[in-house]
């Protein structure tokens, strides 16, 4: 039987820890105003936008706010610099890295997103986007001590979070802003919005009331040729009767 004494102390403490990254703007009320939105931008984006998949707009839109997260983040590293709160150094050089990748991971989702690079769906989505940076604006801000523990700790748990919210997705009931946005109701009955009919307007398409419109060349097949007036068969040229 395997011996569970000696890890499970130690699993408990890296759990411990990573909770602690979650509660960390508890600490540090200066946080809050960028992790307000970064958790509000999520919540909504995963269940309202992101339920059934990432679409382009919304890994541009990820990319975007990774983009203004690294901005804050490079401006409160060099705050502290100016402030005298951070020296030149190892840590300083840390966290310039950090805000740094931030920024160029966020341009390359905008990039991928405007190319419609499919990639893009993967590594834009708001779930991994919002994850890392709520993990690493506490080391950013001063909070937490960035370590290889604590990058082994975000990593670890990762899986941890990504199940646990993937199993909230699922178990709650689809917005009924999907079924509109892919044609349930009025815009498919009028065959516009995202629908697999034509165009509202189209020759090939179902007009206001309803009626099925065909092309030009069947309805010009299905129009009767006119009837010849009924006082036209005299005008007919006769038969010579032949004589026996």
């Amino acid at each position: 039987m395997v011996d569970l004494s000696g890890i499970l102390p130690v699993v408990g403490s890296a759990f411990a820890d990573w909770l602690k990254l979650f509660i960390a703007p508890l600490r540090n009320l200066d946080m809050l105003w960028i992790i307000v939105p970064v958790w509000g931008v999520w919540l909504f984006s995963e269940f309202y936008q992101e339920k059934k998949g990432t679409s382009f707009g919304n890994a541009i839109a990820n990319g975007a706010t990774m983009l203004f997260v690294g901005v804050d983040w490079t401006r409160h590293v060099i705050s502290d610099v100016t402030s005298g709160e951070l020296a030149f150094g190892f840590k300083f050089v840390t966290l310039a890295a950090i805000a740094a990748a931030v920024l160029i991971y966020g341009v390359a989702i905008i990039i991928l997103g405007i190319k419609a690079n499919r990639l893009v769906r993967v590594i834009g989505r708001v779930r991994e986007t919002t994850y890392f940076m709520v993990m690493l604006s506490p080391v950013i801000y001063g909070v937490e001590e960035f370590s290889l523990r604590s990058a082994l700790v975000m990593l670890t748990f990762f899986p941890v979070f990504y199940v646990l919210v993937e199993a909230i997705d699922r178990l709650l009931p689809t917005p009924r802003i999907f079924e509109e946005e892919e044609g349930a109701g009025f815009d498919k009955e009028l065959g516009i919005g995202n629908t697999s009919e034509p165009a509202l307007g189209s020759d090939f398409g179902q007009d206001v009331f309803g009626r099925q419109q065909q092309p030009p060349q069947q309805q010009w097949r299905q129009q009767a040729y006119p009837a010849y007036p009924s006082g036209f068969q005299q005008f007919k040229p006769q038969q010579p009767q032949r004589k026996l």
